[in-house]
């Protein structure tokens, strides 16, 4: 089951001016925007991701603290791996796999 708060995410590209980069919007307060290499982004792992592939950018004008800062980035973590899934059918079904 997809959790609620992602409903304030998006994942864009900009296809004519950064044709190799990816975008995770997330509207909700603290807004933020994430640019990444799609090449990097998907093969690596959260702290790599966030320390030298990720660009996060903060909306609102203000950073939030350590501690708030790290759970936004969890949810984008999150989001990113639920999107690209290749099992997203169980999580946009709610589907249990029977093994």
């Amino acid at each position: 089951m997809i959790p609620e708060n992602f409903k304030n995410y998006y994942l864009a590209t900009n296809n004519l001016f950064f044709p190799e980069y990816e975008f995770v919007i997330k509207l909700s307060f603290p807004s933020a925007f994430i640019r990444f290499k799609r090449t990097e982004g998907y093969y690596t792992d959260f702290d790599k991701f966030f320390s030298s592939v990720a660009d996060v950018q903060y909306l609102d004008g203000k950073k939030p603290t350590e501690v708030d800062e790290r759970q936004i980035l969890s949810e984008v973590w999150d989001f990113l791996t639920m999107v690209k899934s290749p099992n997203r059918g169980d999580f946009l079904q709610g589907n249990k796999s029977t093994k």
